[in-house]
């Protein structure tokens, strides 16, 4: 679990909106009515700066969020791609969720117990998360966290099993690692939601994870 002095992240900034420096943010908290309300605060990663909100605007997908500290377009576009966290001691972890380094490391099998490989980085792709898994000869295979796919979810015991029969998942020379920040910050939470659905009929593909509680 996340100690007090762990940032996580609720946002990436994605681009810039006008003159006025408004971003385009990504959300990645399943909470974004709690942490995106005028006058809250929200730090740049890896940097000392804070953000303080002044207007927010739904857009789809993510939000526009206009800054105080944020005065002009080229303002903004310094922030391309900057993650915007807040303090792990304002969130409280539901027990079935899991920081993202919770999940790098952790190997992952198929229901027989043979290897499919480890998880070297997470990402998300149209709100969904997806486990990065280096194969044993050195090939990489991108798992969609839905329960077709992710039959049992437990990384704090070491344990993940994927199925990976009738999918047309492939494997393909291993690349660049994408989305993953200094080592000290663990980044956003994972759900459990993969797991449990795979005891229900059906699951919620969408946003099992995400920034912060």
């Amino acid at each position: 679990m996340a100690d007090a002095t762990t940032d996580l992240r609720v946002a990436q900034v994605r681009g810039v909106r006008g003159l006025d420096g408004s971003l385009r943010l990504e959300v990645l908290t399943d909470t974004p009515e709690q942490r995106f309300i005028p006058g809250a605060r929200l730090s740049i990663e890896s940097s000392d700066r804070v953000l303080t909100i002044l207007e927010v605007t739904p857009s789809s997908p993510g939000l526009f969020v206009r800054f105080g500290e944020v005065q002009s377009r080229l303002a903004g576009e310094r922030l391309i791609g900057a993650y915007l966290t807040i303090p792990a001691a304002q969130v409280q972890i539901p027990p079935d969720r899991v920081l993202w380094d919770e999940v790098i490391g952790v190997t992952v099998r198929d229901p027989q117990g043979e290897i499919i490989g480890e998880v070297r980085d997470l990402y998300r792709a149209g709100g969904a998360e997806v486990y990065v898994v280096q194969t044993p000869d050195g090939g990489e295979i991108d798992l969609p966290a839905v329960a077709s796919v992710i039959v049992e979810f437990a990384p704090r015991e070491g344990r993940i099993v994927a199925d990976l029969t009738g999918s047309e998942l492939t494997v393909r020379a291993a690349k660049a690692v994408r989305r993953r920040g200094p080592q000290k910050t663990p980044g956003s939470v994972a759900s459990l939601r993969a797991a449990k659905a795979s005891r229900r009929p059906k699951q919620r593909s969408a946003k099992p994870p995400v920034g912060d509680a």
